[in-house]
């Protein structure tokens, strides 16, 4: 893709920057809890530099998201949009579950090339409300 940027290696994730959005792929087996959600969002808020973006989950290996990070997750305004890559009906049914939580609508594509090109499509630049009030 001519818009990646780079990619950043986490203990428990990978994220590979574009101009506009994340991928996120996770390690497998994990369980991505407030304080992993926090170091994600803090990685890409310092990439983004107080711009929102968008932010695609790759759940094609298998993981957890402990579904308070969805209510909790204090970083949620820096977002434009949240996709999510689901190959199992399996992992498409739990995200399903998960949206009753999200504050952002879980849309779902079959692979990472679909979720691509549908996020260039969503309107990026504008500045987060985050920026005027760091979060502590």
């Amino acid at each position: 893709m001519d818009d990646f940027s780079h990619t950043k290696d986490l203990y428990f994730a990978t994220i590979e920057f574009y101009k506009t959005y994340v991928v996120c792929k996770m390690n497998e087996g994990i369980v991505l809890d407030i304080p992993k959600a926090l170091a994600l969002h803090e990685q890409s808020r310092s990439f983004y530099n107080g711009l929102k973006y968008g932010f695609i989950f790759d759940r094609t290996i298998d993981y957890t998201i402990d579904p308070i990070v969805y209510i909790q997750c204090p970083y949620y305004a820096d977002i434009n949009a949240m996709f999510i890559v689901a190959e199992k009906n399996a992992t498409k049914q739990i995200v399903q579950f998960e949206q009753n939580f999200s504050k952002y609508k879980l849309t779902v594509f079959n692979t990472l090339e679909e979720a691509q090109k549908e996020i260039k499509k969503v309107k990026f630049g504008e500045k987060s409300p985050l920026t005027e009030e760091p979060l502590g």
